[in-house]
């Protein structure tokens, strides 16, 4: 009686720790009825990812950016026409002769674009910049403060001051021309660049 006691105790621990061993490792085999864990649980495994294990080459140089099809290129305006470059509306030699003083080689800022002149002596650059009406409503000429008009190879012209004294002309398109200088400067700027506008 004992001894089948023993034997009974001895075969409910033996099968104890098959069980913890196989729930543990998640491997028990189909000899002793369990399936393995993945398998009870429908778990399948991850597939593997598209282009795993592919070797890429080693570039010398970087690759070249390309524009993807049917997107926007902010380098190219609504019309389909590349940006106007500023700084060809009015020559270096042009704005000497109206400011009256040697000015820098013009520089072609990002942000508009816009056309910077260095003025030997002045305290502020002249800028020129033909920009669009994005997402305003607000015409820039009303923001002009002690603001007049006047006209401009044929366009009407706003001069004023926003911070510093500026024009506005009023373009096509929703464009507008932009020149910050004192009026008189910035109407002989304007006038030049109007002419090459069209």
């Amino acid at each position: 009686m004992f001894a089948t006691a023993a034997a009974l105790l001895l075969s409910a621990c033996g099968g104890s720790s098959t069980n913890s061993s196989s729930n543990t490792t998640g491997s028990a085999s189909a000899d002793n009825g369990h399936v393995p864990v993945q398998t009870a649980r429908d778990v399948h495994p991850a597939p593997r990812a598209l282009g795993a294990g592919k070797i890429i080459p080693s570039q010398s140089s970087p690759f070249k950016a390309r524009q993807p099809s049917g997107s926007v290129d902010d380098e190219v305006n609504a019309s389909g026409a590349k940006t106007l470059d500023p700084c060809t509306l009015v020559t270096r030699d042009e704005a000497q002769t109206i400011v009256g003083k040697p000015v820098g080689e013009p520089v072609d800022a990002p942000q508009g674009p816009t056309c910077i002149y260095s003025v030997q002596g002045a305290k502020a650059p002249v800028t020129l910049a033909v920009q669009a009406l994005h997402f305003s409503t607000v015409k820039p000429q009303s923001q002009l403060h002690d603001r007049i008009t006047l006209s401009i190879a044929g366009h009407s012209a706003y001069c004023g001051v926003a911070g510093t004294p500026t024009l506005i002309v009023p373009l096509s398109a929703g464009r507008f021309l932009s020149v910050v200088a004192p009026c008189p400067i910035a109407a002989s700027f304007a006038s030049k660049a109007l002419g090459r506008l069209g």
